[in-house]
């Protein structure tokens, strides 16, 4: 089978296991939120089924100790950039005060100063509409081999030259007094075009799951470790959301693709993580999770509700998998696409029913669920225009809408 490009990765060796995300060299391609060049923007010197109302019960404990109080509004959404005012202002209409906004700010690397004036912006704009921010922190679109980010020397297993960066931004940031703000620390590693390679490192060009695991898991640790060192219990730490079916190992091929195996899940590449880097997950605040609805674990995507509990309930396994059943979830990505990449799953008014489902079933009322930030908001370049929830003018679909009545019949706030 073929590995697709920043598409819906189908891995037969798991039996159609799921990778999703949308990002890499097509967003350039695709035109997703005019992706940011890195070169044009200065820097910053740094110098949220029984219909019951959510709430973060069960979800406080652990390192949350003398965090500000978590929003007790689970409703969210995810952008594909860093958005822009008018994406902000659908999303609190969407969400409410205290809902969730997912955000990317890509091309972090190592030797930066501060955040991008844009960064700056967003966070502002976002805190002024009562949103709270998590942010992924990514590199370039165009250049996923974050292992040649790692300290020189470290062959991909130390990583505190671009911890410093992650620092240097994070203290740029407009952080306001009372609020949290989440760092995502990078996307799907478990994935092969977000974990690539060089030739000429590995035996057949090929690295294995347990190695970029390793790496993944060394460059977390570094990440948490400086950003818990600035002592500032508003920054919340959470892995980067794993795609619910990985890989077993992916052929280096610098900046383009090659070949791979599928047949992981997740939590294979959890308990890896886990046994390479002992304690790595001990330096999260949250868990960020990527359970799409599936009626398996690890294949049967966007089936209908009433078949995709084992999908979206997936998060429970990868907490077992890393003991720490304690952690709030934050699910960073989830939804049902309307159609894409040629198949059609349902309408869009079957899209919002079952969307309603969810949360109705699961994301208000699990103990565990802090925020539900499906994928996505919108897409102006029309290649994942079957996931949004409006359209590339802001217009609502009915999932947008749908959702919307919901939250406003629970929680108040820019509702008619």
């Amino acid at each position: 089978m073929r590995w697709m490009m920043a598409g819906l990765l189908m891995l037969v060796g798991c039996d159609g296991t799921l990778g999703t995300h949308a990002d890499a060299g097509a967003r350039a391609d695709a035109g997703l939120d005019a992706a940011v060049d890195a070169g044009a923007t200065p820097e910053i010197d740094a110098g949220a089924i029984d219909g019951a109302a959510p709430d973060a019960t069960g979800v406080d404990a652990g390192l949350d100790a003398g965090a500000p109080p978590a929003s007790d509004n689970r409703f969210g959404i995810g952008f594909v950039s860093p958005g822009d005012t008018a994406q902000l202002d659908l999303t609190a209409d969407l969400t409410g005060p205290g809902g969730h906004v997912k955000l990317i700010f890509d091309g972090v690397v190592p030797g930066m100063s501060g955040p991008r004036a844009e960064w700056v912006d967003r966070i502002r704009e976002a805190y002024d509409r009562d949103l709270v921010p998590v942010v992924r922190f990514a590199p370039d679109w165009g250049d996923r081999r974050v292992r040649n980010q790692s300290d020189p020397g470290s062959d991909g297993l130390r990583y505190t030259e671009l911890a410093a960066s992650y620092v240097a931004i994070v203290r740029g940031l407009p952080l306001r007094d009372g609020h949290r703000f989440y760092v995502e620390v990078h996307n799907e590693p478990n994935l092969c075009y977000e974990w690539a390679c060089d030739r000429g490192r590995f035996d057949a060009d090929h690295i294995p799951s347990e190695r970029i695991a390793e790496e993944y898991a060394s460059l977390l640790r570094d990440v948490g470790d400086a950003l818990h060192a600035l002592g500032d219990p508003r920054i919340q730490v959470v892995n980067g959301g794993l795609a619910p079916g990985g890989v077993r190992w992916c052929e280096c091929a610098g900046t383009g693709t090659g070949a791979f195996e599928g047949g992981n899940t997740s939590a294979t590449f959890l308990a890896q993580m886990a046994a390479a880097v002992p304690g790595v997950f001990d330096r999260l605040d949250a868990f960020a999770s990527h359970s799409y609805p599936a009626e398996g674990e690890g294949w049967g995507f966007f089936v209908p509700y009433d078949r995709a509990g084992a999908g979206l309930r997936w998060f429970e396994t990868e907490l077992r998998t890393i003991g720490r059943e304690e952690l709030p979830v934050l699910m960073t990505e989830t939804g049902w696409p309307a159609t894409h990449d040629g198949t059609t799953y349902g309408s869009r008014d079957d899209v919002a029913a079952w969307t309603r489902q969810a949360y109705e079933g699961v994301w208000l009322t699990h103990p565990s669920v802090r925020a539900i930030m499906p994928f996505i908001l919108l897409d102006r370049g029309g290649s994942w225009d079957g996931f949004a929830w409006a359209a590339a003018d802001g217009s609502p679909y009915p999932v947008y809408r749908e959702v919307r009545n919901l939250r406003c019949a629970r929680i108040p706030g820019r509702c008619p």
